[in-house]
């Protein structure tokens, strides 16, 4: 009886360890490790990392040199976002900064450049593991976020006798419409 009791003991305690190793193991799988599984011959040109939502687990954001962006969320699934974000997709240049636009969620924004100036913004939120886009808007001079989590689209204003002034739109986020509101000049996509 004794030997019984300590077998199935030693079979539990095999089954336990074994099940906690396939979960840590899974939870610690790096996110390029988690795209190359899924997406083997995607290259990683930007990644970041960041709990978005504050519920304290990671999510993270890749763009491919094939100009993919992708979402690893919380469970980690891969979503394919959007695509075009590449020399071929007309960018000289591409970028993700994740910013607070209040104490409990981020937003990610995906800067497409245009040398020597011109500015596309991509701005998504995340919603039921993915990403929905909130904001699209292009600045001729630049795109800047500030501190406070607010866009500010710098613009060329152009005068009927010639030149331009430079304009600036601010867009704000409105948690409680879930939208952005724009002050100030702005033209919007």
């Amino acid at each position: 009886m004794k030997v019984k009791v300590l077998v199935s003991t030693l079979i539990f305690i095999c089954f336990v360890s074994w099940s906690n190793f396939s979960i840590s193991n899974a939870q610690s799988l790096k996110p390029q490790d988690i795209l190359n599984k899924k997406y083997p011959n995607e290259i990683i040109k930007i990644i970041k990392t960041a709990d978005v939502n504050s519920d304290k687990k990671m999510e993270s954001f890749i763009i491919t040199e094939s100009g993919n962006f992708y979402l690893i969320n919380a469970k980690r699934t891969v979503v394919l976002i959007n695509t075009g974000f590449s020399v071929d997709g007309g960018f000289d240049e591409v970028d993700i900064q994740i910013y607070a636009v209040n104490s409990k969620e981020k937003h990610i924004a995906v800067k497409g450049y245009y040398l020597p100036s011109n500015t596309q913004l991509y701005v998504y939120r995340l919603k039921d593991g993915t990403l929905k886009q909130v904001l699209e808007l292009m600045g001729d001079v630049d795109v800047q976020i500030d501190k406070k989590g607010r866009v500010h689209q710098l613009w060329k204003n152009y005068k009927l006798e010639g030149g331009w002034d430079l304009a600036e739109g601010i867009m704000t986020w409105n948690p409680k419409t879930n939208k952005y509101k724009a002050s100030g000049d702005y033209v919007l996509n």
